[in-house]
């Protein structure tokens, strides 16, 4: 059984959103994760390293760079960001479209605003494992409050 108790620990100190915050993390297995906005309000909760067959082969890092980036093409965090926080800020205001605003908006956002903690799994079954814990924190199963962001419906 996988503990998840410090994803939430206050006394863990949280990740800033950098690329070197990502040389911490081990460089093979999955990871699951938790992303806070002003390092209070639990937002997201996500996981990474699913892909290669074995546990060697899967890479826990990408996922967080990914984030970091803020781009939205396929990073359906960032895409959260941008719609709820980000683009909120813009309505109003005079706004001229610059190819890559919303996404440098974003990065600043993330870089500046959000933090996480992480829990790395290096099993056979790590991505599985990761999936399933999601899936609860998602739900509130596990007796941590629902993300903001991605949090789901108990039916």
């Amino acid at each position: 059984m996988t503990d998840i108790s410090s994803l939430f620990d206050t006394a863990i100190s949280l990740k800033r959103f950098t690329s070197s915050s990502a040389a911490e993390i081990p460089a093979f297995g999955s990871i699951i994760y938790t992303v806070f906005l002003d390092d209070t309000e639990f937002i997201y909760v996500g996981i990474g390293g699913l892909a290669g067959k074995s546990v060697h082969e899967r890479n826990p890092r990408s996922r967080l760079k990914q984030h970091t980036s803020g781009l939205r093409s396929g990073d359906q965090f960032c895409i959260y960001i941008q719609d709820f926080y980000v683009i909120p800020t813009l309505i109003g205001a005079d706004y001229v479209p610059v190819k890559g605003y919303l996404d440098k908006l974003t990065k600043q956002f993330i870089q500046t605003r959000l933090s996480y903690r992480y829990v790395v799994v290096q099993t056979d079954d790590s991505d599985k494992v990761v999936r399933r814990l999601e899936r609860d924190i998602q739900a509130g199963v596990k007796g941590y409050p629902k993300p903001t962001l991605n949090g789901t419906k108990n039916e």
